[in-house]
C-alpha cells in the first residue's frame, strides 16, 4: 500500500513537471511565440539603413515644399520604419541587455567597445523617429487635423530624451500652440 502511494505521489509530480514545462514561466515571455515579430516583419518589412535614409530625404523634401498631407504620410511611415530598424539594431544586442550585472563587468572592454557604436547607431534611429513624429505632428495642425497632431505630439514628447533640447522646445511649443497655453 505505502509503495503505491509512493508510486502515485511520484507519478503524480512528473505529471505536474511535464506541464509546468509547457507553459512559459509567469512574466516570462514564451520564447516560441514569435507573433510580435512576424506581425511587425508583415507590416513594414525589413528595413535596411539605404532605405530609412531615402524615407527620410522624401519626407523632408516633402515638407520643404510645403505639401504637408504627403509629408504627413511619409514622416510617419519615415518613424514606424526607423524605429522598427532601431528594434532590430537592439535585438542584436539583446543578450548583453539580458545579461546579469556581473556577466556584464565580466564581458571585457575588448568585447563590448565594438557594440559601442552599434548601439548608438539605434539611439540615432530612434532620435529620428521621434523628430519625425514633431515634423508629422506639424504638418497635421497645418491642415487642421488638430486632435491628430495633439496624438502624435504627445507621443513624441513622451519618447523625447531630455538631452535633446531642440526637438523638446520644438514639441513643446507646438502642443501648447495647439492647446492656447502661453
Amino acid at each position: 500500500m505505502r509503495s503505491c502511494l509512493s508510486l502515485m505521489l511520484l507519478v503524480a509530480l512528473v505529471g505536474l513537471s511535464a506541464v509546468a514545462q509547457d507553459k512559459p514561466i509567469e512574466g516570462k515571455k514564451d520564447p516560441f511565440d514569435l507573433s510580435a515579430t512576424s506581425k511587425q516583419v508583415k507590416d513594414l518589412g525589413i528595413p535596411t539603413v539605404s532605405e530609412v535614409a531615402a524615407l527620410e530625404s522624401k519626407a523632408n523634401d516633402l515638407y520643404a515644399a510645403g505639401e504637408w498631407k504627403e509629408a504627413a504620410a511619409a514622416f510617419d511611415q519615415f518613424a514606424r520604419k526607423a524605429n522598427w530598424l532601431a528594434n532590430l539594431i537592439v535585438a542584436g544586442l539583446q543578450p548583453y541587455y539580458d545579461a546579469s550585472y556581473d556577466a556584464r563587468k565580466n564581458i571585457g572592454y575588448a568585447k563590448l567597445q565594438p557594440l559601442i557604436p552599434i548601439e548608438s547607431k539605434a539611439n540615432l534611429y530612434k532620435e529620428k523617429r521621434n523628430h519625425a513624429m514633431v515634423m508629422r505632428a506639424e504638418c497635421l495642425a497645418k491642415l487642421g487635423d488638430n486632435p491628430q497632431a495633439i496624438s502624435v505630439l504627445v507621443g513624441a514628447l513622451d519618447l523625447i530624451d531630455i538631452d535633446d533640447a531642440v526637438w523638446w522646445e520644438r514639441g513643446r511649443k507646438q502642443l501648447y500652440a495647439l492647446i492656447g497655453v502661453e
